[in-house]
């Protein structure tokens, strides 16, 4: 159990029995009355989102997640197959848990899934990944920081500065699905 206010967003928390992964978080104090915890959560189950607000002295059960180094398989049907590559233990994961995370997987990509109790529960991206750019408009010479829309080899779009071409390897921040720099 931890305070309300100890609760950052991307913790697992369990609420009326069933685990939430906490999405935004915003502490709130009004002129009157005492402070509060406002957060967006989305339950890891069933991929809802529910908006809690917890008072500041409330204390809420904080889940340990155990992080384990996986390798990113493929996608079938919506199922996503993630492999161990030390055991070769494979797990499975649905669209509505990795949401925020499908446009920069890519196969053999190593990547930390978050486990509790043995069921995957999520990934943990890195802050940056390097995706090839499978179509674009041809590199031009425009304005300086004009940008045009790339599709990315896994389907992801991103803006790009003009003088990027198919083929070319770029950095996109996983944060905002946004170019960082060519790879």
């Amino acid at each position: 159990m931890v305070s309300a206010t100890q609760i950052r967003v991307g913790n697992v928390i369990e609420l009326n029995n069933e685990l939430y992964r906490v999405l935004k978080i915003q502490h709130v104090t009004p002129g009157k009355g005492n402070a509060v915890v406002q957060t967006e959560l989305r339950n890891l189950d069933k991929g809802n989102k529910l908006n809690q607000r917890f008072r500041s002295t409330e204390n809420v059960n904080k889940v340990e997640i155990f992080e384990r180094k996986m390798q990113f398989l493929y996608e079938d049907a919506g199922i996503y197959h993630f492999m161990d590559p030390e055991t070769y233990d494979q797990v499975e994961m649905t669209k509505d848990i990795l949401e925020e995370a499908i446009p920069f997987l890519i196969p053999e990509t190593m990547l930390s899934v978050s486990l509790y109790e043995g069921k995957s529960i999520g990934v943990a991206l890195p802050p940056r990944v390097t995706l090839k750019v499978a179509q674009c408009d041809p590199a031009s010479k425009g304005q300086a920081g004009a940008t045009k829309e790339a599709v990315m080899e896994n389907g992801n779009i991103v803006r790009v500065p003009l003088f990027i071409k198919e083929g070319d390897d770029i950095v996109v921040d996983t944060a905002t699905n946004s170019y960082a720099e060519k790879a």
